[in-house]
């Protein structure tokens, strides 16, 4: 059961493409200029975050926007307890989820940086158990296997731009899929060897680099990090990325200072908001015991959690081209990879005809389409199952944090109307 529910919490993550909205010129969508604005501009996302708490579609909320370098807008509204009506604040430590997976991606480039490995390096390079790969290419109709020798080996760039083949277990329902369930990937018990070692036995669900597909990719770099750096995942996150960013209250479980800030996950459905717990049985991830007890899975995909502000310090860094104050991350030249599209011509998936994929990030790459995001062309970013949700667009020289709790956000469509409240577009 705990396999399962591990399994859905990573699997069904709602990024950029949600519901739709009036095509606009994505040239056009541009950020304030002036003081009048930006004024302009906090009234919309004070009026937004009030509605959403009226209409009961977020319990607390959190919002945070920096150009250049300073905070230009920030707010809080609501309660992060509902049921004890404890109010949310800036200091409120909630589940991350699919947001680590920037992380580990920035965490594992420092790697590169070094001259640990090359993006096109065949994974099994490192990580040996992966040498005897399979793709499954019978029909998802048949319990038959049908298996066949990959085109070529699955390599590091395929785990970051999500083109290795791998699913995540519970996203689809295909053949693989099945077999992920049946063989427990990503259960909390198994350390981050274990999991690499029991997902190697298993098929691709398509042949390396031909398909986005979101998945347990990022999770073996989480593994590959291990190999590469000698450290479990945990230790190298906080040397490389927490402790020189100052992000003390980050981390793969709620520190102990921080418990009686971090509150309940909650589900948003047409009935209202219901609040989940591992306990009650109510829900089908895990909510609690992946972040409050030391299990043996270090998640890179989905097990981190975090503050506004912690976060934002990671954001800063992005937008300052891997650089906060006096400490560097990442070259600008390595970031300007990681946030340029490599996909090719790849098939896209559900990405959307104006989404691209870097390196663990996604990236606006064409004009607003219906049902996508009013962003500008070259901002990236990537969004948390709980519904948190970061962008950065360069060409504004800003960056956005939400910060909520609350599956089945798009029931609201929070996502965009918070994008469509900072650039000034009307939805309809």
């Amino acid at each position: 059961m705990r396999n399962l529910k591990k399994l859905q919490a990573i699997g069904f993550i709602a990024i950029f493409v949600l519901a739709a909205c009036s095509p606009v010129p994505v040239q056009e969508v541009v950020a304030p200029q002036n003081d009048i604005q930006v004024s302009e501009r906090a009234e919309r996302l004070d009026s937004l975050l009030s509605s959403l708490i009226q209409e009961k579609a977020v319990p607390g909320i959190s919002l945070l926007v920096i150009e250049n370098g300073k905070e230009t807008y920030f707010n809080v509204q609501g309660n992060y307890d509902l049921e004890n009506q404890i109010p949310q604040t800036r200091a409120s430590v909630a589940r991350y989820y699919s947001m680590t997976k920037p992380i580990v991606g920035v965490a594992l480039m420092t790697l590169f940086e070094d001259g640990k490995f090359a993006l096109d390096d065949p994974i099994a390079q490192y990580l040996p158990e992966y040498a005897e790969l399979k793709v499954y290419v019978a029909g998802d109709d048949t319990t038959e296997a049908s298996l066949a020798e990959p085109i070529r080996a699955v390599t590091i760039r395929d785990l970051m731009r999500h083109t290795s083949g791998m699913t995540y277990g519970l996203f689809t329902n295909t053949a693989v899929d099945k077999m992920y369930r049946e063989a427990g990937i990503l259960s909390l018990n198994d350390t981050n060897t274990q999991m690499s070692q029991k997902l190697a036995k298993l098929p691709l669900q398509a042949q390396p680099g031909t398909k986005w597909i979101y998945g347990v990719s990022v999770d073996v770099q989480g593994r590959l990090i291990e190999v590469l750096s000698g450290k479990t995942l945990g230790e190298f996150l906080e040397e490389t990325i927490f402790e020189p960013l100052q992000m003390s209250h980050t981390g793969f479980t709620v520190k102990p200072n921080d418990r009686e800030l971090f509150g309940p996950a909650y589900r948003l459905s047409k009935t209202g908001l219901t609040k989940l717990s591992d306990e009650r049985h109510n829900t089908p991830i895990t909510v609690e015991n992946m972040f409050l007890e030391d299990v043996a899975f270090e998640s890179g995909g989905s097990g981190l959690v975090s503050t506004i502000d912690d976060f934002a310090q990671f954001a800063k860094m992005l937008l300052d081209e891997g650089m906060l104050g006096d400490v560097r991350i990442l070259k600008p030249e390595t970031l300007a990879m990681m946030t340029r599209d490599q996909l090719g011509n790849a098939d896209h998936g559900w990405l959307g005809k104006d989404m691209g994929f870097g390196l663990n990030f996604a990236i606006k790459t064409g004009a607003v389409t219906d049902g996508s995001l009013p962003q500008p062309v070259g901002s990236y970013g990537w969004s948390g199952l709980a519904g948190t949700y970061f962008w950065v667009d360069p060409q504004n020289q800003l960056t956005v944090i939400l910060h909520i709790q609350v599956l089945g956000h798009e029931h609201a469509n929070i996502r965009k109307r918070v994008v469509a409240a900072v650039y000034g577009v009307e939805l309809q």
